[in-house]
């Protein structure tokens, strides 16, 4: 026998080494407890290498980075901080290992000159670092995790213990990446399985959606999920719900069945996975502002051939993105969700009918009374069973005209035990003065583990409440009530209960509005009446003193008062006078700022109602004391007109001692918004009379100075040129004269050529004079050609070579009613003007005729030369006004003053260097005979 040799140190730890990656590959074949494993690695390379620390370090699953310790073993490390672990070992060389992916070897961390500089003092000193082995486990070319060991003394470890850990750290990435594999099958499973529990579990469809998307998010590590649902009668599918980051966003948009992934996969009916949707061509784009889609994994919701929508999962976490793993999971998933989806739908179909029904009834059973008591009785009692509710109060606070209406309260369902019932009753008491008071349209929930600040004053638990519930009661457009429910502990409010209660709420609302209005109705219909024939008989007068003395009157017999008075501010004093009383009228001026309750409405625009005076500063004894009349109790509302304040209506005492309140203060403020505008009218037309008096003596005056301005010129050129005309007639009759004195025998003939002139100078005379007087004889008008007189007017006008005539006359223009001489000497004004315009610069007259949609004549006279000057086209019809030099300025003042006799119009159109259209229009002597 041969005896035994004893191994050496060396093959001793050979042999251990080579036991190890037997195990390992034992534990590999047949082991997929990962924690086992994980231990087992880290224990060996300590063991086997001498280290004196050890950690392991595993990827993310999705992300890929080394941020989770998998097992640390050693002095001063914690495998559950990694911060801590971290601070203790070489965070240089596992970067380094990191980011080149290779093993190292480090005998001295402080003499490596591979990491001089790199390696912090803290590490050589504090940590105690000097030998550092460190590998990456690695399954081809992916990270699975990373070896590190170290130990205080330096050179420690040799090349041998780096070839072991290298061969030891491959065959360890492999036994930890099949062990990772499996226990994340097993957990996939495990986890589907839970959500797919979580999901029918709840019958809310709101809940249910919620649960898919956020289960979705959890089981494939994405950022952002969403339902997309389709909606049976627009063929739409809109975002039912969408999740980012925890929070639940509201997506308004909508597609149509076959737009974008979505609706591919709703018209196909499979799942599609996309690793880059910008290259897809069916991505519709984003729809969150802010969020950048990189992945996608869309699913089918459908059951029985009938797809519900989509589950859509966005940006998976990893970097790999989404693989066939995830289609399987999510669509197995899926299948699980349209149950649910479709039981919740069921459940809030089957739960919407009943309570419609309910609702049905209660709208009925609270119509058909007007009676308060018994709508608030009613409405209680069904809003307890409906909502299957413990306690229950009706709240109406008194904030009605009417005083006949008062706060009510009405309790229901209070516990038998008279102190418990005292606490309900207090509670429900404070809740609905919250309610009251915050004025808010919503339905407020809460319960004991859910207060906020303002609400911690409210101990359910003390009343044996709960979850409460607070529902206004809106009547007349304002928060007028409340219905509080309250249900027994542990019990809460789901949503579709507080739409309920707010439906409920609603329909109490409108029948208490309408119990209150026909109270209101009956009780005001004598005030009302009068009230409108006070307004009516207000608005038909527009004498300012007699709208004042209805206004009293009104205001003294609507609401029984003893004395009424009216104050007007003076705008142009800024005072505000007291104009009428109950005895009549009055001018009592208070100066700005003005004082007295009246100066106190007028100045801040608000009613005052004062039902004891003398506790009142505002109370101004002096007018009391100036018209002799004392008041106790006052109500005074401001005049407005168009929101602006006018004055204010005082009225002082009501004639049986009762004090003023709410409803008279309405009932004035009513009659005040027709008294405002009748004082407006009258105020108005007053001041407009007046002002329209000035107006028409001043037009009167400047017309008149203007006309004898005017009248003046004309008479001061016509004199002068007739003093001209008949002072040549005198010379010549003197020479005359002087000759026949001289030789009586002298022969007639030799005088030829002074009668001439003297002929000449008188006809031009009479022709001046008959030009003042001719427009103001009457003329006789019969039926005139306008064609015939337009003839003769051109040719009665002397026409340069440079000037051209374009005639164009319409074939069916009708005869006129005119004078034709005048009409001839009107178309010979215009024809001469516009010939003198043209004749130094050449030109051409356009003149045209036509029968117009009215069937009267139409005649425009047009030129092309300079235009009509700015500063003469207001006036260039009155007389005097002359564009020629010289000119009398009588042309168009007469062509405007014959028009007019013929009742027809004339007008014109200017502009610089494009020339003057003068249109006429003259009636039909036909239509005239016609309508005769």
């Amino acid at each position: 026998m041969i005896p035994k040799t004893p191994y050496t140190p060396e093959q001793n730890m050979t042999l251990e080494r080579l036991k190890s990656l037997y195990e390992l590959i034992r534990r590999m074949n047949s082991v997929y407890d990962l924690p086992d494993l994980l231990e087992f690695v880290v224990e060996r390379a300590l063991y086997l290498t001498g280290g004196r620390r050890g950690l392991l370090l595993l990827s993310d699953d999705y992300e890929r980075k080394l941020t989770h310790i998998a097992v640390s073993q050693g002095e001063a490390l914690n495998q559950h901080d990694l911060e801590q672990t971290l601070s203790f070992v070489s965070t240089t060389v596992i970067k380094d290992v990191l980011d080149w992916g290779e093993p190292r070897l480090i005998a001295d961390l402080q003499t490596d000159q591979r990491y001089e500089g790199a390696a912090s003092k803290a590490t050589l000193t504090f940590k105690k670092v000097r030998s550092v082995l460190a590998v990456p486990l690695k399954v081809e070319t992916q990270l699975v995790g990373l070896i590190y060991i170290d130990h205080p003394r330096q050179s420690i470890f040799g090349q041998g213990d780096l070839d072991f850990l290298s061969a030891f750290a491959s065959q360890s990435a492999l036994a930890i990446y099949r062990a990772q594999q499996h226990q994340r099958q097993v957990d996939e499973l495990t986890l589907l399985n839970e959500l797919s529990r979580s999901v029918v579990q709840v019958l809310d469809l709101d809940e249910v959606l919620t649960r898919i998307v956020n289960e979705a998010i959890r089981m494939l590590h994405i950022e952002t999920g969403s339902v997309l649902l389709l909606d049976e009668a627009t063929q739409e599918l809109f975002f039912a719900t969408s999740i980012s980051n925890g929070q639940r966003l509201k997506i308004p948009t909508r597609l149509q069945r076959d737009q974008g992934i979505a609706g591919w996969v709703v018209t196909h009916q499979e799942p599609v996975c996309i690793s880059q949707v910008a290259q897809d061509p069916r991505w519709f784009g984003e729809v969150e502002t802010g969020f950048a889609t990189r992945s996608l994994l869309c699913v089918p919701l459908q059951i029985d051939g009938r797809v519900l929508g989509v589950l859509q999962a966005l940006n998976k976490k990893s970097p790999d993105g989404f693989n066939q793993g995830d289609i399987a999971r999510l669509s197995a998933f899926a299948a699980s969700a349209t149950i649910a989806l479709e039981n919740a739908r069921l459940f809030r179909e089957a739960s919407q009918a009943r309570q419609l029904r309910a609702l049905n009834e209660l709208a009925l059973a609270l119509s058909s009374t007007l009676d308060l008591q018994t709508i608030l009785n009613t409405g209680l009692e069904q809003s307890l069973l409906m909502l299957k509710a413990k306690v229950g109060a009706i709240g109406l606070r008194d904030d009605w005209s009417q005083p006949e209406i008062r706060s009510i309260q009405v309790n229901r369902g209070l516990a038998e035990v008279p102190e418990l019932a005292e606490r309900q009753t207090r509670l429900l008491d404070e809740l609905l003065v919250l309610a009251l008071n915050s004025a808010s349209d919503k339905v407020l929930t809460f319960d004991q583990t859910q207060l906020e600040p303002y609400l911690i004053q409210f101990n359910l638990t003390e009343a044996n409440i709960g979850a409460v519930a607070l529902a206004p009661i809106v009547i007349s457009g304002q928060v007028s009530g409340a219905l509080a429910l309250s249900c027994a502990p542990p019990d809460v409010y789901r949503e579709e209960e507080i739409n309920l209660l707010a439906s409920i709420a609603r329909f109490i609302g409108l029948s208490v509005q309408n119990s209150i209005h026909y109270t209101q109705v009956g009780a005001q219909a004598t005030q009302l009446t009068y009230l409108n024939e006070v307004g009516s008989a207000l608005t038909r007068s527009l004498d300012l003193g007699h709208v004042l003395k209805l206004i009293i009157a009104g205001v003294n017999t609507l609401l029984e008062t003893e004395r009424a008075s009216v104050f007007l501010i003076d705008t142009d004093t800024n005072e505000l006078v007291l104009r009428y009383s109950t005895d009549g009228e009055a001018n009592i001026r208070l100066p700005a700022p003005w004082q007295g309750i009246a100066g106190w409405v007028a100045t801040h625009d608000q009613p005052a109602l004062v039902n004891d005076t003398l506790s009142d500063p505002r109370y101004l004894r002096q007018v009391a004391k100036e018209i002799g009349y004392e008041a106790h109790s006052i109500l005074c509302v401001p005049l407005k007109v168009e929101g602006q304040v006018i004055g204010v209506i005082e009225v002082l005492n009501k004639t049986g001692g009762q004090q003023f309140n709410h409803y008279h203060q309405v009932l004035l403020t009513e009659l005040t918004k027709w008294a405002a505008i009748a004082l407006h009218n009258a105020r108005l037309f007053d001041e407009r009379g007046q002002a329209y008096q000035r107006l028409a003596a001043e037009q009167q005056r400047r017309v008149a100075a203007e006309t004898r301005g005017a009248m003046a010129a004309i008479i001061l050129d016509m004199a002068h040129t007739m003093n001209n005309v008949i002072g040549a007639i005198r010379v010549w009759a003197m020479q005359m004269e002087w000759a026949v004195q001289t030789n009586p025998q002298v022969a007639l003939v030799k005088y030829k050529d002074d009668l001439h002139h003297i002929r000449q100078n008188a006809e031009e005379a009479i022709r001046l004079i008959s030009t003042m007087t001719d427009p103001l004889e009457e003329a006789a008008l019969t039926p005139t050609d306008v064609h015939d007189c337009l003839d003769k007017a051109v040719q009665s006008c002397w026409w340069p070579e440079n000037v051209r005539l374009n005639r164009t006359y319409g074939p069916d223009v009708p005869l006129v009613r005119a004078n034709a001489k005048r009409l001839e000497a009107v178309f010979h004004n215009l024809l001469s003007n516009a010939i003198q315009i043209l004749a130094h610069r050449g030109g051409t007259i356009r003149v045209s005729t036509a029968r117009n949609a009215a069937g009267q004549a139409e005649v425009i006279i047009a030129d092309d030369g300079p235009g009509i000057p700015p500063e003469l086209q207001d006036r260039v019809f009155n007389p005097g006004v002359s564009g020629k030099e010289g000119g009398l300025g009588l042309g168009l003042w007469l062509v405007e003053t014959f028009i007019h006799q013929f009742d027809g119009t004339i007008n014109f159109t200017t502009a610089p260097e494009k020339g003057t259209a003068f249109t006429i229009t003259l009636k039909s002597m036909i239509r005239e005979i016609y309508h005769a």
